[in-house]
């Protein structure tokens, strides 16, 4: 993270939290992560002696997680406890379901894992990890292996069908990312998959509609910022964990929210891998 933009979150900070404790009711925070695998790589790799610290934050800082519906129910009921936080994970690396899924098991945290369907039915590599020679921490979590996850307590949703930029599409192909996607899931588990996250954040109105219709209640972008009453449950708010634990706090406390006019934009604009 850039120190000047660090420096600005740290400033506004202090204001930010205080008014956050002050609002009437409680907002929810969702944070996010894409693989667990012990390196960095270009923001999608998180190393594990990070992750953990990232939970240490979550645990100091008094973050209350919760799984990802009823987090959203209490959000649209108002009765979210304090601190109320859901934290998620996008594309479905393997990564998760052996190095993060057991450590979050061991502090008693839920978590959503958003996984890319076109991996339940053939080998998938993505096109922003093609750079990189193959190796074990690139590999996407097989059927099999999801299943034991969900039986285990890992929720699942769907990261549609391919990662296609969703604004991109319209008629009947975006239908097909979105609708094809869930029923895949949902044949998978024997249960009903309601929640979707927008691949690499990108949404429109429209596109929101479209993931309605399709039969989802709940969506997630990369918008940042902490999700309030007055939050589309289908246009939610999320932060990816920066690597520095500090960083995370700060996120936890909204001091980052002042650079929601760049997710906005980026989201116009397409996405840049």
């Amino acid at each position: 993270m850039r120190s000047m933009t660090r420096a600005v979150a740290s400033a506004t900070r202090p204001v930010t939290a205080a008014g956050l404790r002050l609002r009437p009711t409680q907002g929810l925070t969702m944070i996010g992560w894409h693989r667990v695998d012990g390196r960095q790589s270009r923001g999608l790799s998180t190393g594990v002696d990070d992750f953990c610290r990232h939970l240490d934050a979550l645990e100091a800082w008094g973050a209350v997680v919760l799984p990802l519906d009823e987090a959203v129910a209490g959000l649209r009921n108002g009765t979210l406890p304090a601190r109320a936080v859901v934290l998620t994970f996008d594309d479905g690396y393997a990564s998760v379901l052996e190095t993060a899924w057991p450590r979050l098991r061991e502090r008693g945290m839920p978590a959503t894992l958003f996984v890319v369907t076109d991996c339940l039915v053939r080998e998938v590599q993505f096109a922003w990890d093609l750079h990189e020679a193959p190796h074990q921490r690139l590999r996407l979590a097989t059927a099999d292996e999801l299943v034991e996850a969900a039986t285990d307590g890992l929720d699942l949703g769907s990261h549609t069908v391919s990662h296609a930029w969703l604004p991109g599409l319209a008629g009947a192909e975006l239908d097909r990312e979105l609708a094809d996607s869930r029923a895949a899931l949902e044949q998978l588990l024997e249960r009903p998959v309601t929640s979707i996250a927008y691949p690499t954040g990108g949404w429109r109105p429209t596109t929101r509609d479209r993931a309605a219709a399709a039969g989802y209640s709940i969506g997630i972008t990369v918008d940042r910022g902490r999700n309030t009453t007055r939050t589309h449950p289908l246009s939610l708010r999320r932060t990816f964990a920066p690597s520095d634990p500090a960083d995370l706090v700060r996120v936890l406390d909204g001091a980052y929210t002042f650079l929601r006019p760049l997710d906005t934009l980026r989201n116009r604009r397409g996405p840049d891998r």
